[in-house]
């Protein structure tokens, strides 16, 4: 971990609104592509991100430096945020879209749903690296697991998709 990330985890402990700035600039960009790569509004993933942030300040003061990176404690609240919006939420209804994003929402349909096939830890993994455009030191970080075991997650998770995805499209055909 950089000293200058510990320096600003720490001044957001004692509430700078400087260091929550600093912390919102670097994160809340990789949050929002993590919210919207799982939800189908872009104001609920928004929501979801800003919401993120509300529990990441309420809760700093239990936030313990350990062998993780700061960003992974966020991901883990990001989760939880995540969870509990899909437990309140009632069955989704179809909505039409305008016709020029119709291409575009059905392909981010069709590599979420391969996403959701694959097990959960190589989805994580494609998220962490190619969604949210984590380093494979920060997404092995996220995930709890040495760099190289991540990076052979990663390749078994790669080639599930690849493999899964030509199935799909497949079957479209």
């Amino acid at each position: 971990m950089a000293e200058s990330d510990i320096r600003t985890v720490e001044a957001a402990r004692a509430h700078s609104e400087e260091a929550w700035r600093e912390l919102f600039d670097a994160h809340y960009p990789k949050l929002l592509r993590y919210f919207r790569s799982r939800v189908g509004s872009a104001e609920t993933a928004e929501d979801l991100a800003s919401e993120t942030f509300v529990e990441a300040y309420r809760s700093i003061g239990r936030f313990q430096w350990r062998e993780r990176p700061f960003e992974a404690w966020m991901f883990g609240i990001a989760r939880n945020r995540l969870l509990t919006h899909y437990r309140k939420q009632k069955p989704a209804t179809a909505e039409l879209h305008d016709v020029e994003h119709v291409r575009d929402e059905y392909l981010e349909v069709e590599i979420r749903d391969v996403l959701e096939r694959l097990p959960p830890d190589y989805r994580a993994a494609i998220e962490y690296r190619y969604v949210l455009g984590l380093s494979g030191e920060e997404a092995a970080a996220a995930m709890g697991r040495s760099h190289g075991a991540f990076r052979a997650l990663l390749l078994r998770a790669t080639r599930a998709f690849k493999a899964e995805y030509g199935e799909a499209s497949d079957e479209a055909a």
